[in-house]
């Protein structure tokens, strides 16, 4: 086995001891663990994917954080009630948030992830001190006609156009392919429950109630090359958030967490810490 490989493995195999080491949920809660110590940073995946993608960036977090799991309702183990909305997502991250920490969290979202993060925050603003969107819309992408046609789509050839669709994500054919493969582990009626809340939700006008700071981590696939902050903010539904900060990062593709870790957690630990001190300066 090459060396970088064998470390990664030894390195995957920790963090998941630690997590087992971790105080476990109660049957059916959305939370998954945590692992580390200091100020607590909740980590929420997106949809068709699951912890594991954040476990690179987790390490790193870990070192000086105490970084705790959400799974997504449908997920893994985390119960889901059909018919489902967005408001069943925001009520199960609520209470996994009063359970994994008494003190405000910095909550991270990727991807879905991302916006039932930015709905949880703006149901409970007490519970997040600072909100991270990795690779989110908070606006739709799709205009109802192209939303329509792609549903339509999905149920005619439903493994054909998940599978571009996840391929899409991938930074190259491999990992895409290994992005699909995650995504078909998720019951498909699931699944299909997910997508209409993913393409239809707004809360590009709500968010403008959002009184903590955000950061919004994209790579290209969301803030193309050539297109300046104020137009990539319009289409993505950030331009009326107050206290906002945009990083852009390159050489990734979606699943900006698995291609470029160590600029992620960075990104993240120095927002952190700038409202750690503000916090105690109070």
């Amino acid at each position: 086995m090459p060396r970088r490989l064998a470390l990664a493995v030894l390195a995957l195999a920790a963090v998941i001891v630690v997590i087992r080491a971790a105080p476990k949920p109660p049957p059916g809660s959305s939370l998954l663990g945590a692992m580390g110590r200091g100020p607590t940073v909740v980590l929420v995946h997106g949809l068709g994917s699951s912890a594991h993608h954040w476990f690179p960036l987790a390490r790193d977090l870990a070192r000086d954080h105490r970084v705790a799991f959400v799974e997504l309702p449908g997920h893994g183990r985390a119960p889901m009630s059909l018919p489902f909305t967005l408001e069943q997502a925001t009520l199960a991250l609520d209470a996994a948030l009063a359970e994994q920490s008494r003190e405000p969290v910095v909550l991270v979202g990727h991807s879905v992830g991302g916006l039932v993060a930015a709905a949880g925050a703006l149901r409970s603003p007490r519970r997040v001190r600072a909100l991270v969107l990795v690779e989110t819309s908070l606006a739709p992408q799709l205009a109802p006609a192209e939303r329509d046609a792609f549903l339509a789509r999905l149920d005619r050839d439903w493994e054909g156009t998940l599978r571009e669709v996840y391929m899409g994500f991938g930074r190259d054919s491999l990992q895409g392919a290994a992005l699909w493969a995650g995504a078909s582990h998720v019951e498909r009626a699931r699944m299909r429950a997910w997508i209409p809340v993913a393409l239809s939700t707004d809360l590009s006008a709500s968010v403008a109630d959002l009184a903590m700071p955000v950061l919004a981590v994209l790579a290209p696939h969301s803030w193309e090359a050539g297109e300046t902050w104020d137009e990539a903010a319009r289409a993505l539904g950030y331009a009326r958030i107050r206290r906002l900060e945009a990083e852009r990062v390159e050489d990734c593709g979606h699943f900006l967490m698995l291609d470029q870790p160590a600029r992620l957690a960075a990104a993240i630990r120095r927002f952190a810490v700038v409202r750690d001190s503000a916090l105690a300066l109070r």
